[in-house]
C-alpha cells in the first residue's frame, strides 16, 4: 500500500516512531507528507542533541536555517548554556569562528552583545582567544564594549597582549602570532583604552606600554605612543616602560621611549 494513501492520522502515528533522520528523508520525498508533518518536524528540531541544546547544536554544525527557525520559535539568543559551552549563541559562534552566524546574531535586536558567559567573558574575549581578527572586527562593528574586563581584570586589549606575550615565549605558528599582532593593532586604532591599569602582581607589567616592552615589539610600541599611551606610569617597583626596556636590553625600544620619557635615574646621576 502506498504510504501517502494511508489516513493522515496513521501517517503521523508512523512518523512519530521514526528516527529524526528517517523522518527528514521521508519528508523530502513527498510534498504532501512534508506539509502534514511540519509540526512534528519542528518539534523534533527543537529537541536537545545529547549535551547540547538545539540552538547550540545548530551553530556548531552550521545550520543557519535551523538557527533562524529556533529563534523564531522563541529560543533565547542570550541564554547561557551551562552544560558544555557555558556561553550565549554569540559566544559559541565566536569560539568556532562562524562569521555568518555572528553577523546574523548581531543583527538581532534582542541580542545582548556584551553579555558575560560563565567564565566572565564577552564574545569578544572568545574571539581574541581564538586569534580571530575577522570575528573581532565584526563584534566591534556590532557595538561590543572594548573596555569590559574579564574575571582576571583583562580588557580585550590586555587579553590580546597576554596571548602575544605567551606566544612569543613558546613555539607557535607564525600565522597565529601575526593574526594576534593584527588584533592588537586593530584594538589600538579603534579606541581601546591604552592607559587602563592591571592589578599589581597579575602580570610582570601593569600598563599596556610596559607589556609591549616585555613582548619586544618596536612597531607596536611606536603605535601605542602615537595613540596616547602614557610612558611615565610607574608600577609598585617604581619602574616605567623605559626602565624595563633598559633592563631587558632592548636598545631599539629604549631609543623610541627616550624621545617621550623623562630622563632615566642613571642619566640624572
Amino acid at each position: 500500500m502506498n504510504f501517502v494513501h494511508l489516513p493522515s492520522e496513521l501517517q503521523l502515528h508512523i512518523a512519530e516512531k521514526l528516527e529524526s533522520r528517517e523522518l527528514s528523508c521521508l519528508s523530502r520525498t513527498n510534498h504532501h507528507f512534508n506539509s502534514l508533518c511540519t509540526p512534528a518536524l519542528e518539534r523534533l528540531a527543537q529537541e536537545p542533541r545529547g549535551l547540547l541544546c538545539a540552538l547550540w547544536w545548530a551553530i556548531l554544525h552550521n545550520y543557519p536555517p535551523l538557527v533562524q527557525l529556533l529563534l523564531s520559535k522563541g529560543n533565547d539568543i542570550n541564554h547561557l548554556d551551562g552544560k558544555l559551552y557555558f556561553g550565549t549563541a554569540l559566544h559559541v559562534s565566536a569560539m568556532v569562528g562562524n562569521h555568518p552566524l555572528i553577523t546574523l546574531f548581531l543583527n538581532n535586536p534582542a541580542l545582548d552583545v556584551n553579555k558575560l558567559d560563565m567564565d566572565g567573558e564577552t564574545a569578544l574575549h572568545k574571539a581574541i582567544a581564538k586569534h580571530n581578527l575577522e570575528a573581532v572586527k565584526l563584534l566591534h562593528a556590532g557595538g561590543v564594549d572594548l573596555e569590559i574586563a574579564n574575571r582576571f581584570g583583562k580588557t580585550a586589549l590586555f587579553l590580546a597582549l597576554k596571548y602575544e606575550h605567551e606566544e612569543r615565549t613558546v613555539l607557535m605558528e607564525d600565522e597565529e602570532i601575526m593574526e594576534n599582532e593584527e588584533i592588537i593593532e586593530f584594538l589600538v586604532r579603534n579606541g581601546a583604552n591604552l592607559n587602563v591599569l592591571l592589578s599589581t602582581g597579575t602580570e610582570p607589567y601593569i600598563t599596556f606600554l610596559q607589556g609591549l616592552v616585555w613582548v619586544g615589539n618596536e612597531r607596536l610600541v611606536k603605535l601605542a605612543l602615537e595613540y596616547g599611551a602614557d610612558p611615565e606610569v610607574r608600577d609598585r617597583w617604581h619602574n616605567r616602560a623605559i626602565d624595563y626596556a633598559v633592563e631587558l636590553g632592548l636598545t631599539g625600544i629604549v631609543d623610541i621611549l627616550r624621545e617621550v620619557s623623562l630622563p632615566l635615574d642613571m642619566d640624572a646621576q
